[in-house]
Protein backbone atom coordinates (compact mmCIF):
# COMPACT_ATOMS: atom_id res chain seq x y z
CA UNK A 1 0.00 0.00 0.00
CA UNK A 2 2.70 2.54 0.85
CA UNK A 3 4.49 1.63 -2.72
CA UNK A 4 1.33 2.88 -4.40
CA UNK A 5 0.80 5.37 -2.17
CA UNK A 6 4.27 7.07 -3.25
CA UNK A 7 3.78 5.72 -6.82
CA UNK A 8 1.08 7.92 -7.00
CA UNK A 9 2.37 11.42 -5.29
CA UNK A 10 5.52 10.45 -7.94
CA UNK A 11 3.44 10.54 -10.51
CA UNK A 12 1.23 13.65 -9.28
CA UNK A 13 4.55 15.81 -8.21
CA UNK A 14 5.91 14.81 -11.97
CA UNK A 15 2.74 16.42 -13.66
CA UNK A 16 2.56 19.20 -11.73
CA UNK A 17 6.43 19.59 -12.75
CA UNK A 18 5.62 19.08 -16.12
CA UNK A 19 3.04 21.60 -16.53
CA UNK A 20 5.25 24.50 -15.04
CA UNK A 21 7.91 23.81 -17.28
CA UNK A 22 8.49 26.68 -19.55
CA UNK A 23 5.62 28.58 -17.54
CA UNK A 24 5.60 32.53 -16.59
CA UNK A 25 4.15 33.00 -12.88
CA UNK A 26 3.53 36.58 -12.55
CA UNK A 27 2.31 36.80 -8.71
CA UNK A 28 1.33 40.98 -9.57
CA UNK A 29 1.07 43.28 -12.51
CA UNK A 30 1.31 46.48 -10.10
CA UNK A 31 2.59 48.92 -12.65
CA UNK A 32 0.02 50.85 -13.43
CA UNK A 33 -0.29 54.09 -15.66
CA UNK A 34 -3.24 56.59 -15.42
CA UNK A 35 -4.06 57.18 -19.44
CA UNK A 36 -7.69 58.17 -18.56
CA UNK A 37 -6.61 61.65 -20.31
CA UNK A 38 -4.67 60.39 -23.12
CA UNK A 39 -7.58 58.92 -24.91
CA UNK A 40 -8.05 61.00 -28.14
CA UNK A 41 -12.07 60.97 -28.88
CA UNK A 42 -13.02 59.67 -32.66
CA UNK A 43 -16.04 61.50 -34.04
CA UNK A 44 -18.39 59.69 -36.30
CA UNK A 45 -19.98 62.33 -37.49
CA UNK A 46 -23.57 61.92 -38.12
CA UNK A 47 -22.72 58.23 -38.68
CA UNK A 48 -25.12 56.31 -35.46
CA UNK A 49 -23.46 53.87 -34.11
CA UNK A 50 -25.07 51.37 -31.21
CA UNK A 51 -22.73 51.10 -27.77
CA UNK A 52 -21.20 47.52 -29.43
CA UNK A 53 -19.35 47.53 -32.16
CA UNK A 54 -15.88 45.60 -33.10
CA UNK A 55 -12.97 47.63 -35.38
CA UNK A 56 -10.92 46.65 -37.55
CA UNK A 57 -7.85 47.86 -39.63
CA UNK A 58 -8.11 47.62 -43.20
CA UNK A 59 -5.52 48.56 -45.18
CA UNK A 60 -6.01 52.74 -45.52
CA UNK A 61 -9.06 52.05 -43.34
CA UNK A 62 -10.47 51.98 -40.15
CA UNK A 63 -14.15 49.75 -40.76
CA UNK A 64 -16.38 49.18 -37.82
CA UNK A 65 -18.85 46.50 -37.27
CA UNK A 66 -22.15 47.90 -35.75
CA UNK A 67 -23.63 44.50 -33.78
CA UNK A 68 -26.64 46.62 -32.64
CA UNK A 69 -27.71 48.19 -36.48
CA UNK A 70 -31.18 48.51 -37.42
CA UNK A 71 -29.67 49.39 -40.96
CA UNK A 72 -26.37 49.42 -42.24
CA UNK A 73 -24.01 46.91 -39.95
CA UNK A 74 -20.48 47.94 -41.43
CA UNK A 75 -19.22 51.48 -41.44
CA UNK A 76 -15.96 52.07 -43.33
CA UNK A 77 -13.88 55.59 -42.47
CA UNK A 78 -10.00 56.60 -43.22
CA UNK A 79 -8.28 55.41 -40.79
CA UNK A 80 -5.88 58.69 -41.01
CA UNK A 81 -8.47 61.76 -40.76
CA UNK A 82 -11.43 59.27 -39.49
CA UNK A 83 -13.52 60.78 -41.87
CA UNK A 84 -16.51 58.35 -43.49
CA UNK A 85 -16.07 56.49 -46.28
CA UNK A 86 -19.14 54.72 -46.93
CA UNK A 87 -21.72 52.38 -45.01
CA UNK A 88 -23.23 49.09 -46.38
CA UNK A 89 -24.35 45.60 -45.18
CA UNK A 90 -28.11 45.53 -44.75
CA UNK A 91 -30.13 44.14 -41.96
CA UNK A 92 -32.61 41.30 -42.62
CA UNK A 93 -33.25 37.97 -44.27
CA UNK A 94 -33.25 38.97 -47.52
CA UNK A 95 -30.08 37.00 -50.03
CA UNK A 96 -27.99 40.22 -49.77
CA UNK A 97 -28.77 40.83 -46.12
CA UNK A 98 -26.83 40.17 -43.05
CA UNK A 99 -29.43 38.08 -41.16
CA UNK A 100 -26.60 37.75 -37.69
CA UNK A 101 -23.34 40.02 -38.18
CA UNK A 102 -20.01 38.30 -37.58
CA UNK A 103 -16.39 39.28 -38.12
CA UNK A 104 -15.33 40.95 -41.08
CA UNK A 105 -11.52 40.67 -42.71
CA UNK A 106 -9.47 42.12 -45.04
CA UNK A 107 -8.10 40.50 -48.13
CA UNK A 108 -5.32 43.28 -49.22
CA UNK A 109 -4.51 41.86 -52.66
CA UNK A 110 -7.70 42.17 -54.19
CA UNK A 111 -9.30 44.79 -51.96
CA UNK A 112 -11.74 42.57 -50.66
CA UNK A 113 -14.03 42.84 -47.41
CA UNK A 114 -15.34 39.83 -46.19
CA UNK A 115 -18.33 39.98 -43.71
CA UNK A 116 -19.22 36.33 -42.17
CA UNK A 117 -23.33 36.16 -41.47
CA UNK A 118 -23.77 33.90 -38.74
CA UNK A 119 -27.18 33.38 -39.37
CA UNK A 120 -27.06 32.30 -42.99
CA UNK A 121 -23.64 30.31 -42.07
CA UNK A 122 -21.67 32.34 -44.86
CA UNK A 123 -19.29 34.87 -45.46
CA UNK A 124 -20.33 37.93 -48.28
CA UNK A 125 -17.56 39.27 -50.18
CA UNK A 126 -17.67 43.25 -51.17
CA UNK A 127 -15.36 44.88 -52.90
CA UNK A 128 -13.98 47.83 -51.63
CA UNK A 129 -13.21 49.31 -54.98
CA UNK A 130 -16.82 48.38 -56.04
CA UNK A 131 -19.01 50.09 -53.28
CA UNK A 132 -16.59 53.04 -53.22
CA UNK A 133 -17.81 53.49 -56.73
CA UNK A 134 -21.39 51.79 -56.21
CA UNK A 135 -22.42 52.22 -52.12
CA UNK A 136 -25.39 49.60 -53.38
CA UNK A 137 -22.58 47.43 -54.63
CA UNK A 138 -24.45 44.06 -53.65
CA UNK A 139 -22.09 41.24 -52.20
CA UNK A 140 -21.41 37.55 -53.66
CA UNK A 141 -20.87 35.00 -51.46
CA UNK A 142 -17.15 34.15 -50.81
CA UNK A 143 -17.40 30.79 -48.53
CA UNK A 144 -20.65 28.94 -47.00
CA UNK A 145 -19.40 27.52 -43.67
CA UNK A 146 -20.42 24.17 -42.07
CA UNK A 147 -22.32 23.35 -39.28
CA UNK A 148 -19.95 20.88 -37.83
CA UNK A 149 -17.15 23.29 -37.03
CA UNK A 150 -16.71 27.18 -38.21
CA UNK A 151 -14.74 30.39 -37.08
CA UNK A 152 -16.27 32.54 -34.93
CA UNK A 153 -13.40 35.41 -35.90
CA UNK A 154 -10.18 35.13 -37.80
CA UNK A 155 -7.29 36.55 -39.48
CA UNK A 156 -7.27 36.32 -43.20
CA UNK A 157 -3.70 35.24 -44.79
CA UNK A 158 -4.76 33.75 -48.10
CA UNK A 159 -7.39 31.54 -49.50
CA UNK A 160 -5.87 28.51 -47.83
CA UNK A 161 -4.65 30.27 -44.82
CA UNK A 162 -6.31 31.73 -41.98
CA UNK A 163 -6.04 31.87 -38.14
CA UNK A 164 -9.17 32.13 -35.94
CA UNK A 165 -11.48 30.79 -32.90
CA UNK A 166 -13.01 27.87 -34.27
CA UNK A 167 -16.65 26.50 -33.15
CA UNK A 168 -17.59 23.00 -32.95
CA UNK A 169 -20.85 22.93 -31.71
CA UNK A 170 -21.58 19.39 -29.33
CA UNK A 171 -25.40 19.89 -28.72
CA UNK A 172 -28.00 23.02 -29.71
CA UNK A 173 -26.77 24.65 -26.67
CA UNK A 174 -22.70 23.61 -26.19
CA UNK A 175 -19.81 23.81 -28.25
CA UNK A 176 -16.19 23.62 -28.29
CA UNK A 177 -13.79 26.16 -28.63
CA UNK A 178 -10.13 26.35 -29.30
CA UNK A 179 -7.82 28.41 -32.08
CA UNK A 180 -5.95 27.10 -35.28
CA UNK A 181 -5.89 27.16 -39.11
CA UNK A 182 -8.34 27.39 -41.48
CA UNK A 183 -8.73 26.30 -45.55
CA UNK A 184 -11.98 28.66 -46.39
CA UNK A 185 -11.64 27.07 -49.67
CA UNK A 186 -11.59 23.50 -48.38
CA UNK A 187 -13.51 24.21 -44.68
CA UNK A 188 -10.40 22.16 -43.59
CA UNK A 189 -9.45 23.09 -39.48
CA UNK A 190 -6.51 22.31 -38.25
CA UNK A 191 -6.80 23.02 -34.65
CA UNK A 192 -4.74 23.14 -31.59
CA UNK A 193 -5.33 20.09 -29.31
CA UNK A 194 -3.90 21.53 -26.25
CA UNK A 195 -6.66 22.59 -23.46
CA UNK A 196 -4.94 23.46 -20.14
CA UNK A 197 -5.98 20.92 -17.47
CA UNK A 198 -7.55 22.83 -15.59
CA UNK A 199 -9.68 23.73 -17.78
CA UNK A 200 -12.89 21.82 -18.87
CA UNK A 201 -14.31 24.63 -21.37
CA UNK A 202 -12.13 26.13 -23.00
CA UNK A 203 -13.18 30.11 -23.86
CA UNK A 204 -10.42 32.34 -25.49
CA UNK A 205 -9.83 35.68 -27.35
CA UNK A 206 -7.70 35.50 -30.13
CA UNK A 207 -4.42 37.39 -31.50
CA UNK A 208 -1.81 36.55 -34.13
CA UNK A 209 1.02 37.71 -35.62
CA UNK A 210 2.89 36.31 -38.60
CA UNK A 211 6.03 38.62 -38.21
CA UNK A 212 6.79 37.14 -34.99
CA UNK A 213 5.47 33.60 -35.69
CA UNK A 214 3.01 33.92 -32.63
CA UNK A 215 -0.64 32.82 -31.92
CA UNK A 216 -1.72 33.87 -28.36
CA UNK A 217 -4.88 32.27 -26.38
CA UNK A 218 -5.92 34.80 -23.86
CA UNK A 219 -8.88 32.68 -21.44
CA UNK A 220 -12.05 34.09 -20.46
CA UNK A 221 -12.38 31.66 -17.29
CA UNK A 222 -8.88 31.80 -16.02
CA UNK A 223 -6.36 34.36 -15.83
CA UNK A 224 -3.63 32.50 -18.43
CA UNK A 225 -2.22 32.92 -21.31
CA UNK A 226 -1.35 30.48 -23.54
CA UNK A 227 1.44 31.40 -26.04
CA UNK A 228 1.85 29.02 -29.58
CA UNK A 229 3.93 29.30 -32.78
CA UNK A 230 2.07 29.79 -35.68
CA UNK A 231 2.34 25.62 -36.24
CA UNK A 232 0.38 25.45 -32.75
CA UNK A 233 3.14 24.26 -30.75
CA UNK A 234 2.51 25.44 -26.86
CA UNK A 235 5.77 27.46 -26.24
CA UNK A 236 4.27 28.59 -22.72
CA UNK A 237 1.22 29.39 -20.38
CA UNK A 238 1.42 32.43 -18.33
CA UNK A 239 -0.40 32.85 -15.49
CA UNK A 240 -1.49 35.79 -13.59
CA UNK A 241 -1.61 37.08 -10.45
CA UNK A 242 -5.21 35.76 -9.95
CA UNK A 243 -4.76 32.13 -11.56
CA UNK A 244 -6.76 29.70 -9.71
CA UNK A 245 -6.85 25.91 -11.26
CA UNK A 246 -10.14 25.38 -9.18
CA UNK A 247 -11.44 28.58 -11.30
CA UNK A 248 -12.83 31.65 -9.54
CA UNK A 249 -16.18 32.37 -11.13
CA UNK A 250 -14.99 35.18 -12.87
CA UNK A 251 -14.32 36.80 -16.06
CA UNK A 252 -10.92 37.48 -16.63
CA UNK A 253 -10.00 38.58 -20.32
CA UNK A 254 -12.11 39.85 -23.24
CA UNK A 255 -10.22 40.94 -26.07
CA UNK A 256 -6.16 40.75 -27.26
CA UNK A 257 -4.20 41.90 -29.79
CA UNK A 258 -0.55 42.31 -30.89
CA UNK A 259 0.75 45.23 -31.22
CA UNK A 260 4.16 45.31 -32.81
CA UNK A 261 6.40 43.58 -30.47
CA UNK A 262 3.90 43.98 -27.44
CA UNK A 263 0.76 41.37 -26.72
CA UNK A 264 -2.18 44.31 -25.39
CA UNK A 265 -5.04 42.32 -23.04
CA UNK A 266 -8.10 43.62 -22.17
CA UNK A 267 -8.61 42.56 -18.35
CA UNK A 268 -11.91 42.08 -16.55
CA UNK A 269 -11.73 40.23 -13.34
CA UNK A 270 -15.27 40.51 -12.43
CA UNK A 271 -17.92 38.47 -11.33
CA UNK A 272 -18.33 36.25 -14.59
CA UNK A 273 -22.35 37.06 -14.61
CA UNK A 274 -22.27 40.53 -12.92
CA UNK A 275 -19.35 42.82 -13.37
CA UNK A 276 -18.35 46.25 -15.48
CA UNK A 277 -16.61 45.02 -17.98
CA UNK A 278 -12.83 45.40 -18.52
CA UNK A 279 -11.10 49.08 -17.56
CA UNK A 280 -7.39 48.50 -18.08
CA UNK A 281 -5.30 46.99 -20.72
CA UNK A 282 -2.12 44.90 -19.61
CA UNK A 283 0.79 44.99 -21.66
CA UNK A 284 3.57 41.52 -22.23
CA UNK A 285 6.28 41.69 -24.31
CA UNK A 286 5.98 39.48 -26.97
CA UNK A 287 7.46 36.30 -24.58
CA UNK A 288 4.81 37.11 -22.09
CA UNK A 289 6.68 39.11 -19.67
CA UNK A 290 4.43 42.00 -17.74
CA UNK A 291 5.61 45.23 -18.85
CA UNK A 292 2.25 47.79 -17.39
CA UNK A 293 -1.12 48.28 -16.98
CA UNK A 294 -3.27 50.94 -18.73
CA UNK A 295 -5.58 52.29 -16.57
CA UNK A 296 -8.37 53.12 -19.89
CA UNK A 297 -11.04 54.45 -17.32
CA UNK A 298 -13.85 53.58 -19.42
CA UNK A 299 -15.29 50.18 -20.31
CA UNK A 300 -13.53 48.60 -23.67
CA UNK A 301 -16.02 46.66 -25.85
CA UNK A 302 -13.07 46.12 -28.08
CA UNK A 303 -9.73 47.11 -29.74
CA UNK A 304 -7.31 46.99 -32.55
CA UNK A 305 -3.88 48.50 -33.61
CA UNK A 306 -3.32 50.47 -36.46
CA UNK A 307 0.42 50.24 -36.82
CA UNK A 308 1.37 52.67 -39.97
CA UNK A 309 -0.50 55.61 -37.44
CA UNK A 310 0.90 54.32 -34.22
CA UNK A 311 -2.29 53.74 -32.70
CA UNK A 312 -4.51 51.62 -30.34
CA UNK A 313 -7.67 52.62 -31.87
CA UNK A 314 -10.47 51.74 -28.18
CA UNK A 315 -14.30 51.57 -28.71
CA UNK A 316 -16.14 52.27 -25.62
CA UNK A 317 -18.96 52.05 -24.01
CA UNK A 318 -18.83 55.77 -22.02
CA UNK A 319 -19.30 59.13 -23.06
CA UNK A 320 -16.37 58.83 -25.63
CA UNK A 321 -17.73 56.22 -28.00
CA UNK A 322 -14.22 55.73 -29.78
CA UNK A 323 -11.28 56.58 -29.21
CA UNK A 324 -7.14 55.97 -29.83
CA UNK A 325 -4.02 56.14 -27.39
CA UNK A 326 -0.82 56.55 -28.81
CA UNK A 327 1.62 53.27 -29.29
CA UNK A 328 3.98 55.07 -27.59
CA UNK A 329 2.09 54.88 -24.29
CA UNK A 330 2.62 50.74 -24.58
Amino acid sequence: MKVVFYFLVVLFCSACASEQKGGKWQKQRANRVDVRDKVTEISTGDILIGNFAHLYVCGRYLVIADFRSFDKQVHVFDKQTFEPVVSFGDKGQGPKEITILGTVAWNEEEHDLYVTDHGKLEIFRYNLDSLLANPLHEPTTKVKLGETAFPSNYYYVNDTLSYGVVIKPTSVSTFDQTSGKWNMMTGEFKTIDYVHPADDKKRIVLAVSLAHNTLVECNQRFDLISLYNLEGELQCNVYGPNWDASGDRKKHFSDVAICGDKIVAAYVGGDYAHHDGARVLHVFNIQGEYLKTLDVGRKINHFCYDEENGRLILSLDDEIQFGYIDSGLL
